[in-house]
């Protein structure tokens, strides 16, 4: 048995009931037991790629103090990432060569959220974790974590937020950052220093992201053809994950904790007021790895915001997450300056648009065929523009940067 083969217990993972039963039962000091009205609900479908998110309803019976009316239990799986491989053309042994930086992800997750509960203080906004398991020699299978479950507005691929939501956010992310820079040498030895290569290579190789090029060709009735034929020119250039793994190297910058998946739909929202959404919390850490600081900012900007406000305002956002660094780290040196994270913004943003294009295609055809009233139909409107402004960006930013290369200012 592997995370690739169905297992007997939730949506075909090898994580039962029995073992969550026992796990909240100890956690939670209660002899109470789940009941014959329980509930499992996959909460991921369609959304997460290396885990299923169950939403459980115990049903407690015998209940000897206030428990949880639901929780969330999320267990990594290659059950969704094997389909999702197949449909983007990756190798016929993916699946293998990705067992084991799948399983180092989740364990990296588990040190992440140890550490901010021991250490953040409430600074990051993350779910209350009942239990969490790793993976080791004597486990090789069963990898999850329990946490509170958060009612929150939801938020996909199409969907933009404010400019103060995603401030709100990179507040978070400076404390995480200037938290960082405190760690031991030990810690810092569990969060690797080549996600980018270790990741993409697998997942993005020269087959996935010509297959993924070529699809999103036909998407919208060609509507996107002829900026298509311009990426396709340049991809190969720009999928470089060496070059944005040594990033914050080459430009002199100290490396800091980064979330490494930051995208619109591992933060949930809560409603602040009637138009703003704020953080309720920060999730799915598994892709946390030391690096460029600019990284978790270009994938927030590019994911939360359309096109014409991402133009408009990203230096407005970098100069917030610099200020609200500068004012956590105290009299400690910076890790970098305002300059070098701009820098590190146009210098990585073809690269994250770049990996964007895989994961939209599927979620853009989906909607191409769901598109059958107004409400559908505005929903994929509003991807294909952001898809859109991302691919002339990934162009001109290239184009960019090439040329500060040719006059050897980077």
């Amino acid at each position: 048995m592997n995370l690739s083969t169905p297992g007997d217990g939730l949506f075909e993972t090898h994580v039962t009931w029995e073992e969550i039963e026992k796990d909240m039962q100890r956690e939670l000091k209660t002899k109470a037991f789940f009941g014959p009205k329980k509930t499992a609900k996959n909460l991921a479908d369609g959304i997460g790629y290396m885990s299923r998110i169950v939403l459980i309803e115990p049903d407690w019976q015998n209940a000897d103090k206030q428990l949880p009316r639901r929780f969330v239990v999320k267990i990594l799986t290659q059950l969704i990432m094997v389909k999702l491989s197949t449909d983007m053309g990756c190798a016929s042994d993916f699946p293998e060569n990705f067992d084991g930086p799948l399983k180092k992800a989740h364990n990296t997750e588990v040190f992440v959220y140890d550490y901010l509960i021991k250490h953040a203080h409430g600074r990051v906004p993350i779910p209350k974790i009942y239990f969490m398991r790793k993976f080791d020699e004597s486990n090789t299978i069963k990898g999850y974590i329990i946490m509170e479950y958060l009612e929150s507005v939801s938020i996909g691929f199409h969907s933009n937020v404010t400019i103060n939501s995603v401030k709100e956010v990179f507040s978070a992310i400076a404390f995480m950052e200037a938290m960082s820079l405190r760690f031991t040498s030990e810690e810092r030895s569990q969060l690797t220093t080549t996600f980018y290569q270790k990741f993409y290579e697998q997942m993005c190789d020269d087959n996935v992201m010509a297959n993924s090029i070529e699809r999103l060709r036909t998407i919208g009735n060609g509507k996107l053809s002829e900026k298509v034929d311009n990426l396709e020119k340049i991809a190969k250039g720009i999928m470089d994950p060496v070059k944005i793994d040594r990033l914050a190297n080459d430009l002199g910058m100290r490396r800091v904790l980064c979330h490494g998946d930051l995208w619109t739909a591992n933060v949930l929202w809560e409603k602040n007021g009637d138009e703003d959404l704020r953080p309720a919390a920060i999730i799915d850490f598994q892709c946390a790895h030391m690096g460029c600081p600019a990284s978790d900012a270009v994938i927030m900007i590019l994911s939360c915001l359309n096109g014409e406000e991402r133009r408009k305002h990203w230096k407005e956002l970098l100069k917030h997450l610099h200020d609200k660094v500068k004012k956590e780290v105290g009299s400690t040196e910076m890790p970098y300056t305002l300059q070098q994270l701009e820098e590190a913004y146009c210098q990585t943003l073809p690269f994250m648009g770049l990996t964007f294009v895989p994961f939209a295609v599927p979620v853009l055809d989906k909607m191409s065929e769901d598109a059958v009233n107004e409400e559908k139909r505005e929903m994929f409107e509003a991807l294909m523009e952001k898809t859109e402004y991302i691919l002339d960006d990934i162009v001109s930013f290239h184009e960019r940067n090439n040329s500060m290369k040719e006059e050897q200012k980077f």
